[in-house]
């Protein structure tokens, strides 16, 4: 039992996740926090201002860009629920999210809030 909860726990990232990813990560608890994101509400990430004006084709690859990165967001708030902040893997979830969101959002201007 003791083996399996040691094997289950991300290992401590010693060096601290970067001041940039660290930011991104406050931003997206308070979003969620706030409720202004709902963790099973894909449509709540985007930025409608900008959303709405995109042709049909593109709002159908960004909505499910946004299913993506809300699975993401939801691995990220549990390891932060769990507190297991300072660890590799929320280190990379974070990472991850903010260069997909940084990717979609080269073609088609700021559509998420986060």
């Amino acid at each position: 039992m003791e083996e399996n909860q040691i094997l289950n726990t991300p290992l401590k990232n010693d060096a601290a996740m970067t001041q940039e990813n660290r930011k991104f990560l406050s931003l997206l608890i308070k979003l969620i926090e706030d409720e202004k994101i709902e963790l099973h509400t894909p449509d709540t990430l985007l930025n409608h201002e900008v959303y709405d004006k995109l042709d049909e084709l593109k709002q159908g690859q960004v909505d499910l860009a946004a299913v993506n990165l809300l699975a993401v967001i939801r691995e990220i708030k549990d390891l932060y629920d769990a507190g297991f902040i300072e660890t590799f893997q929320m280190e990379n979830l974070v990472h991850r999210l903010k260069e997909t969101k940084e990717s979609i959002e080269e073609s088609g201007g700021d559509l998420f809030l986060i």
